[in-house]
C-alpha cells in the first residue's frame, strides 16, 4: 500500500505539509498543477525539477498532479480549445513533477452518444491522450459525474495508453443528486445506488485504474449528499481494498479531505484507517 496525502490539506503551507507527510511515514504526495505557492504551471522545468529534488528530498514520492477541478467542460463548444491546449501543457507539467500521471473533472460526459456533446467531450480527452502518448503523460478522468458503465464505455471508445481513471468512491455518492438535475430528471435513491455504487464501479474500472483518492461519503434517501471522514460513510472502504489488492493494483491512494473543521487531523486519521486495512 502506498499512502499521499494532499500537503495543502487546511491550508497549509506545502513544505510545512510535506513534513506532515514524512510524520506521518507516508509515501508521497498528491500536488496542485496550478495556483498555489508553487504555481507549477507557470514555472519553467528547471524551476519544476528544482521543486521535484526537494520534495524527494524528503524522501516523497510525488503521486499525480491535481488538475481541473470543474472548471472545464470539453463537452461544450465554449472555450473547448484554449481547454485542450490547457490540457497539453497539464501533460508537460506531470511529465517534470509526477512520471505523468495528472488527474482531472473534464465536465460531465453525455450519458447517450448520440449527443452531439459526446463526440465533442470525447474527442477532446482523445486529443489530449494522443499528446500524452507523445509526451509520456497520462490524464485520469476523476470519477463522479458519470455512472462508472458511462466511463468504461469512453475508456474503451478512446482506446488510449495516455488516458485512465482517477477513482473516487465518494464522488459517485455525491453526485448522483447533482447528476439528476443536469439531465432534468428527478433523484431515485435506488437507481442512483445501483448506478453509482462505488464497489460495482471499482470492479468494471479496475482495468483503467492509476490512482485512487482515499475519500468517503454518504448519499441519503432525500437526495442530500455530503463527504465524511475516512471510514465512516457508504463507500466500503474495506471491500475496495480487497478488489485494489486482488488485482494488483500499484498506484497511490491519496488522502482527500475537502472540508472539516481539522482537516488534517482527518488526514492524520485516515493513514491509520488505510493503514488497519493492509493485509
Amino acid at each position: 500500500m502506498k499512502i499521499a496525502i494532499i500537503p495543502t490539506t487546511g491550508g497549509a503551507d506545502p513544505w510545512r505539509g510535506i513534513e506532515v507527510a514524512v510524520e506521518l511515514g507516508v509515501e508521497g504526495v498528491h500536488i496542485g498543477a496550478s495556483g498555489g505557492a508553487w504555481d507549477l504551471e507557470s514555472r519553467t522545468s528547471a524551476e519544476r525539477a528544482a521543486i521535484l529534488d526537494r520534495i524527494q528530498g524528503y524522501g516523497i514520492g510525488v503521486s499525480a498532479l491535481i488538475g481541473w477541478g470543474g472548471q472545464v467542460d470539453l463537452g461544450e463548444p465554449e472555450g473547448r480549445e484554449e481547454n485542450i491546449a490547457w490540457g497539453k501543457r497539464l501533460n508537460e507539467v506531470a511529465v517534470d513533477m509526477s512520471e505523468g500521471l495528472w488527474m482531472a473533472h473534464a465536465g460531465i460526459c453525455p450519458q447517450d452518444r448520440s449527443d452531439p456533446s459526446y463526440a465533442l467531450f470525447r474527442d477532446g480527452l482523445a486529443e489530449i491522450a494522443a499528446h500524452g502518448e507523445k509526451v509520456g503523460a497520462k490524464l485520469l478522468l476523476e470519477t463522479g459525474p458519470e455512472p462508472p458503465r458511462i466511463v468504461k464505455g469512453l475508456m474503451e471508445d478512446i482506446a488510449s495508453p495516455s488516458l485512465g481513471v482517477n477513482f473516487d468512491p465518494a464522488n459517485l455518492l455525491i453526485w448522483p443528486p447533482h447528476s439528476a438535475r443536469k439531465h432534468g430528471g428527478e433523484f431515485d435513491y435506488e437507481r442512483a445506488m445501483e448506478d453509482f455504487d462505488p464497489v460495482a464501479g471499482l470492479e468494471l474500472l479496475i482495468p483503467w485504474v492509476s490512482h485512487a483518492h482515499a475519500k468517503d461519503s454518504v448519499l441519503r434517501p432525500d437526495g442530500s449528499s455530503e463527504e465524511v471522514a475516512l471510514g465512516t460513510g457508504m463507500t466500503n472502504w474495506p471491500e475496495l481494498h480487497r478488489i485494489f489488492v486482488r488485482n494488483g493494483y500499484p498506484g497511490y491512494y491519496a488522502i482527500e479531505r475537502e472540508c472539516g473543521e481539522d482537516a488534517m487531523g482527518d488526514v492524520r486519521n485516515a493513514v491509520e484507517f488505510l493503514r488497519s486495512l493492509a493485509p
